[in-house]
């Protein structure tokens, strides 16, 4: 699904990830859950590339549902994995969310989904090259980093200027799978290592300019970033933290 120029978004209804197209070359963002490889590779034919043409892995966090076949793409694509390095302790990046909230009955489609597409069994991605906040990538699309801390240390945003795109992770969703809720939120409290600091992270994303917003979790807003931030401030989740 071409969800902007150049840009396309695979996944499920539970969560994301997307392929930038620049020229013949594709970078990936984030990697969904390793169940999902052959989606991956189907998405590669019908987008008429190889797996040669898969030039870079770009992580926005390191949680599992995010990292799920990395290590296999950068693999088989001989490609780099980027992530930031308060995600990548001892040179790998792999993170399990608080496996105790998926006790909340709310969550067990979400459990189902991650077990059959093995979440648990997602490698650790190895040597990720790592980028800080206001890099922009050498990579197709040249996406600029933009560290949205909270929801993990390491989470960031990715920003298409020219595109008007802004991939937001974890940072800001439209879609909570641990609580079945639509519309742009912070995912639940609890889920976001820090969530005071994730609900600050809000106030950086509010002054980019982008038209689209995609979130790993949940259908693109096309409203403008601003007023996604807007609608998330009206969350519980925020005004707790606020």
């Amino acid at each position: 699904m071409e969800v902007a120029q150049g840009v396309h978004r695979f996944g499920s209804r539970f969560v994301n990830w997307y392929v930038v197209e620049d020229g013949r070359a594709l970078t990936l963002v984030d990697a969904g859950l390793l169940g999902q490889w052959s989606q991956f590779t189907d998405a590669v034919e019908r987008l008429g590339r190889r797996m040669a043409d898969v030039e870079a892995i770009v992580l926005t966090h390191a949680h599992v549902d995010h990292t799920g076949f990395a290590e296999r793409a950068r693999t088989a694509a001989s490609a780099a994995v980027h992530a930031h390095p308060a995600d990548t302790g001892g040179g790998r990046a792999r993170k399990l969310p608080p496996l105790w909230l998926y006790a909340r009955p709310s969550s067990w489609p979400w459990l189902v989904h991650d077990l059959r597409n093995l979440a648990l069994l997602a490698p650790a991605v190895r040597a990720p090259q790592p980028f800080g906040d206001g890099d922009t990538l050498d990579v197709p699309g040249r996406p600029r980093v933009v560290h949205t801390p909270g929801h993990t240390a390491g989470s960031c945003a990715l920003h298409l200027a020219d595109a008007g795109v802004l991939f937001s992770g974890d940072a800001l969703v439209t879609y909570d799978p641990y609580r079945n809720l639509g519309g742009p939120r912070l995912l639940l409290d609890g889920v976001n290592e820090d969530t005071r600091q994730a609900v600050a992270s809000l106030e950086r994303l509010e002054r980019l300019d982008a038209e689209v917003l995609l979130p790993g979790h949940g259908d693109p807003w096309t409203g403008g970033v601003a007023r996604a931030v807007t609608h998330a401030r009206g969350d519980p989740t925020v005004a707790r933290r606020r």
